[in-house]
């Protein structure tokens, strides 16, 4: 009698944020940020779609929910490519300043604060 194993459900935003926690720090920030933009351009096209009246040619139904959500998901990602928006180039560099600024406070200040009287 073989041996039969539960169903293992993956949810998928949790799989893209192992992928991400496996990626080197500084690859994973930039990463994350157009992560961020992807879901951004999504979100907007999802509402954009809200505002066009329903008819009857294509009757809303669960299948058209999940082709609408994969077709913007495809739509977000093309356009976050070129990073239209600078999120990339900005928060990227926020980021790396932020990371930068606080190894140099930790690089000698300890020592000299701990010498002082």
């Amino acid at each position: 009698m073989p041996l039969a194993l539960p169903p293992v459900s993956v949810d998928p935003e949790t799989a893209k944020l192992d992928a991400l926690r496996r990626v080197p720090e500084a690859q994973g920030r930039v990463k994350a940020v157009k992560e961020l933009e992807v879901v951004l351009f999504a979100q907007m096209l999802s509402a954009m779609r809200k505002t066009v009246p329903e008819n009857d040619y294509l009757p809303r139904s669960p299948s058209r929910d999940v082709y609408d959500g994969a077709f913007d998901r495809a739509v977000a990602e093309k356009l976050a490519e070129t990073d239209p928006l600078g999120l990339t180039r900005t928060l990227g560099q926020e980021l790396l300043k932020s990371r930068v600024e606080a190894a140099d406070s930790s690089d000698g200040k300890k020592g000299v604060e701990a010498n002082t009287p």
